[in-house]
């Protein structure tokens, strides 16, 4: 079996991509744990941990996914030759 290594041009496409997922992901979750925080303080409204517990995963992988990006990014200036450099 034959495996390729990644160049800078594959390195950038996945960030991209990363990127894109994880923008997804924070714009579904923030907006997501405001509106259900709102809901919990509201009297008679929703248990306070249920806010923390539906938007905390979209927000974390969110997160997770902008990360993995940006370690993408800094391999593929690094395959470039361009570590050093300012």
């Amino acid at each position: 079996m034959r495996s390729t290594r990644p160049t800078p041009a594959m390195l950038r496409a996945e960030a991209r991509l990363l990127t894109f997922a994880g923008m997804v992901l924070l714009a579904i979750g923030f907006p997501l744990t405001i509106a259900l925080a709102a809901q919990a303080l509201a009297p008679g409204g929703l248990s306070p941990v249920f806010p923390i517990a539906a938007g905390a995963p979209p927000i974390l992988l969110g997160y997770l996914a902008c990360h993995f990006a940006s370690q993408r990014m800094v391999k593929a200036k690094a395959l470039e030759g361009g570590g050093g450099q300012r």
